[in-house]
């Protein structure tokens, strides 16, 4: 019988590098450098499940480490922008907010949605902000209206041996010895995992945990 399901959390365990995706964390680094020290707008922009999140709080802990940028992340909501006007910026201070699921800024009508904007423009003056957010245009056709400036980074999904190396991660969390392989899953079925998720490593979990299931119900 095969041992418990490795895939069943498809999000990000916590305890997972970032597989790769060197120029990714480059640019985006240099984006958050910049903002740290002059202000900026970050618009981060991807499928769900691409993996932005995950990116993100790693270049997170690695800034930690350095003890001289202080934090503000939140999923964005209505009650946010409220706790964001208090926000006390001190010269000198460098911060860096991250708003994670910006989408929310449509519940809110046109009037409160230009509000919030002008109040990330301002917090943008003495802080590097990021948003992110899954839509196509979305709030980066409204900074443009605006006249607001900003960097826009688009991520995509992961490249095939990428992928590889994190279903490989997730089968050696639970191996005694790990091991650089698939098993139990062929490299037939990973072309087709592969294919099927479009590089999406949420959706290509998704689908590993299913055929894990089914292997494990074929053995019993």
């Amino acid at each position: 019988m095969l041992a418990n399901n490795p895939f069943i959390n498809i999000t990000s365990t916590g305890k997972e590098k970032v597989v790769d995706r060197v120029n990714e964390r480059i640019e985006l680094q240099l984006y958050i450098n910049d903002g740290l020290s002059h202000g900026k707008i970050i618009i981060i922009k991807g499928n769900p499940g691409v993996g932005k999140s995950t990116l993100i709080n790693t270049i997170i802990n690695d800034l930690k480490k350095t003890r001289t940028v202080e934090f503000i992340k939140e999923e964005f909501t209505p009650s946010v922008y409220n706790r964001l006007r208090t926000i006390n910026i001190m010269p000198m201070k460098k911060v860096l907010i991250v708003l994670d699921d910006f989408n929310n800024v449509e519940l809110l009508d046109k009037t409160s949605q230009t509000k919030v904007l002008n109040l990330m423009d301002e917090l943008a003056q003495k802080a590097c902000v990021i948003v992110v957010e899954n839509r196509n245009e979305g709030v980066e056709k409204d900074f443009k209206k605006l006249g607001k400036r900003f960097e826009k980074f688009e991520l995509s999904g992961l490249q095939r041996s990428d992928l590889r190396q994190l279903i490989v991660d997730r089968l050696n969390s639970i191996r005694q010895v790990p091991r650089d392989n698939l098993d139990p899953f062929t490299e037939e079925e990973y072309d087709k995992i592969f294919r099927k998720a479009g590089g999406n490593p949420r959706i290509a979990l998704l689908i590993c945990s299913t055929l894990y299931d089914q292997k494990e119900t074929s053995i019993i």
